[in-house]
């Protein structure tokens, strides 16, 4: 394998690190929910701080980020940053659908039109090539 080139094998690791990423997501915003607290502010900083440090959900949710960094430098160490970023923006998928199905919240319709751009721009993304060195210096 050229480094740098998305393969299949690749493509779905860098799937799998969102929808990780997104698992860790949910159980982070559960375990902040589950404090109780609407709003943050300096008056119940310290409150916030120690009821979110005793979350399970919130200490799980760091844990998996972790382990997935570790599979993000794979990533990284594979391909090009400029593929993978933007072919790593699943996220922006999986997070809303999540959201509405776990915490029941509402996605309006300018913000899928944005997640189908988001798709788009990962679609061409994932089709593009690295040009040719002799291409480079024609064009540079």
């Amino acid at each position: 394998m050229n480094k740098g080139h998305l393969t299949l094998k690749i493509f779905l690791l860098i799937v799998l690190n969102d929808f990780v990423d997104t698992i860790a997501q949910l159980l982070m915003k559960k375990g902040l929910i589950q404090t109780g607290i609407d709003s943050i502010n300096l008056s119940n900083i310290i409150q916030f701080t120690v009821k979110s440090v005793h979350s399970p959900f919130l200490w799980l949710g760091i844990f998996i980020f972790v382990l997935n960094f570790f599979v993000w430098i794979v990533v990284l160490y594979k391909v090009d940053l400029s593929i993978a970023m933007p072919v790593g923006s699943f996220c922006y998928i999986f997070v809303p659908i999540c959201a509405m199905i776990f915490f029941r919240e509402n996605i309006s319709l300018i913000r899928w039109a944005g997640i189908i751009c988001i798709v788009l721009g990962i679609h061409f993304v994932a089709q593009s090539k690295k040009p040719a060195q002799g291409e480079l210096r024609a064009n540079g």
